[in-house]
């Protein structure tokens, strides 16, 4: 991250460390899944609601947080998101039953709100030819939790059952509170105004927009996949393709290092470009469809591969081409806000957006429990295509949106 302040810099590096502790306890449910469905006799329509619980709170939670983001100390508001969501999942460590499952996911979902919106916040202060790798710190975290829950979870679940996993998430996550705290002096810089004549868009222009709505339809879809993988992929290995938990973790975790690794070397290419004068709005874009083009022809091809070979690889494939995804859907509503309302801008982003987390999972659980899971892997596909494509031709260009005009395309 190159033209920021060294604590400037820590302070994101932290938002990243909450990201992936985000997806590390969100995630801690799909890991354990197959131990909890035979424990409490679920069926994969009943097991969908208990994911899908998680953003019955979450969707809501991030627009708000978006819009305190903008108003309060991000100190403050991440800091009472983390202790919210790492006690919930403590909770789920005692779990009894569904009813408490869902409850506890509840929970959990309102306090992980604050994670991107706050992150986005500091992130937004990064000049133009440094911003996309710094939101690495952001997406990165998409990839590096769930690849330390699953080979993590796989192995204390071997160890000492599905219960021990979840308490030892969340007390990992509060000791989170300690450097967060400590590192003031960085997250006031990110908080500080960008000049004296600078302000937020009030929120009522900003939903006017049209590029905000093609970037929360973008924002939907392109999270479709990810919820699909964590949620589904692990129950897929085992009960269809016959893998232990082990094996299944390893399979798994290949689609998170490729994710990471896809979105590194994207953001970085992005950056490089745009220092040596490159158009930022057309590599931007050029990476989207490259890495959606990528994704879509991994989940239309792996409900037909056998063989570990050829599914360890195809699997890592289609991580790779989604992990620049998660970085620009950040980066180009960050760039289109501005500095001084890029938080309000991507808590409505990602609050709608995520209504995938809502919706996808039950209706997956559906599809699977009628006709299997080959239905599952093609509507993902066709989902993320088609808000590319909405995207594609509602932004033809990721560039700052003029708000002085009342109705202004990106």
């Amino acid at each position: 991250m190159m033209m920021i302040s060294a604590q400037l810099r820590w302070a994101i590096i932290l938002i990243g460390v909450a990201i992936a502790l985000n997806y590390i306890d969100r995630g801690a449910v799909s890991v354990a899944a197959p131990l909890i469905k035979d424990e409490f006799g679920l069926t994969n329509e009943r097991y969908g609601v208990i994911v899908s619980s998680f953003y019955w709170t979450y969707v809501p939670a991030l627009a708000l947080a978006g819009w305190l983001a903008d108003r309060m100390s991000v100190r403050l508001l991440m800091a009472l998101g983390v202790a919210t969501w790492a006690l919930a999942t403590i909770g789920m460590g005692f779990a009894g039953g569904v009813t408490a499952l869902i409850l506890l996911r509840l929970a959990m979902g309102l306090g992980e709100g604050v994670a991107f919106p706050c992150g986005s916040k500091l992130i937004a202060k990064v000049p133009e030819g440094a911003r996309t790798l710094a939101n690495i710190s952001l997406s990165g975290g998409l990839a590096v939790g769930p690849l330390i829950g699953t080979l993590a979870g796989g192995v204390m679940m071997n160890l000492w059952g599905w219960q021990a996993m979840f308490i030892a998430f969340g007390l990992i996550t509060l000791l989170w509170l300690v450097p967060w705290w400590l590192a003031r002096r960085g997250i006031s810089e990110g908080e500080a105004p960008v000049s004296t004549t600078e302000s937020a868009v009030p929120l009522a222009q900003m939903l006017r927009n049209r590029g905000l709505w093609a970037m929360t339809a973008l924002h939907l879809s392109a999270t479709f996949p990810l919820y699909f993988i964590v949620a589904w992929l692990p129950l897929w290995l085992i009960k269809a393709r016959g893998y232990s938990i082990i094996d299944m973790s390893l399979l798994t975790a290949s689609f998170y290092v490729a994710q990471l690794a896809g979105g590194t070397i994207g953001a970085w290419a992005i950056d490089r470009a745009i220092r040596a004068g490159g158009d930022g709005s057309k590599w931007r874009r050029g990476m989207l469809f490259f890495g959606v083009g990528t994704c879509v022809a991994g989940l239309l091809l792996l409900p037909d591969v056998t063989g570990w070979p050829l599914l360890l690889t195809l699997i890592a494939v289609t991580g790779f081409g989604y992990g620049p995804v998660p970085n620009l859907l950040f980066v180009m509503g960050q760039t289109m806000a501005g500095p001084a309302s890029a938080g309000r801008w991507v808590g409505v982003q990602t609050s709608l957006g995520n209504l995938s987390g809502v919706i996808g999972p039950v209706a997956t659980g559906i599809i699977v429990d009628a006709a299997g899971y080959r239905p599952a892997f093609l509507m993902t596909a066709g989902i993320v295509t088609l808000g590319t494509l909405i995207f594609a031709l509602a932004v033809p260009r990721v560039v700052p949106v003029d708000w002085g005009v009342r109705w202004k395309a990106a």
